[in-house]
């Protein structure tokens, strides 16, 4: 029975020794990690602004490509009215 004891008590030591080392090369790991993201929050935050200034630059496009269309649909329904107009104008002297 001492043995059996004497057994337990080793394996539980070893156990504890065990997880002592675990958690200290967890705490190394974690802290390394801490600080890799820590550069990459920075090194997003740079590139962030280039996003940024690419979404202006975008949107200033889009605004200037959306009135030329506009002013292209505008002259193209101003003259294709104009040509109805002067068809309903023959049609009614005609009558």
């Amino acid at each position: 029975m001492d043995y059996l004891l004497i057994m337990l008590v080793i394996f539980g030591i070893i156990l504890l020794i065990s997880l002592i080392i675990l958690i200290v090369r967890l705490n190394f790991t974690i802290s390394k990690i801490d600080s890799l993201l820590d550069d990459i929050a920075k090194k997003l935050n740079t590139v962030n602004h280039a996003f940024e200034v690419v979404d202006k630059v975008t949107d200033s496009i889009s605004l200037i490509n959306d009135r030329v269309v506009d002013i292209i649909a505008t002259f193209i329904a101003s003259l294709f009215a104009k040509r109805k107009n002067k068809k309903e104008e023959s049609e009614e002297e005609e009558f």
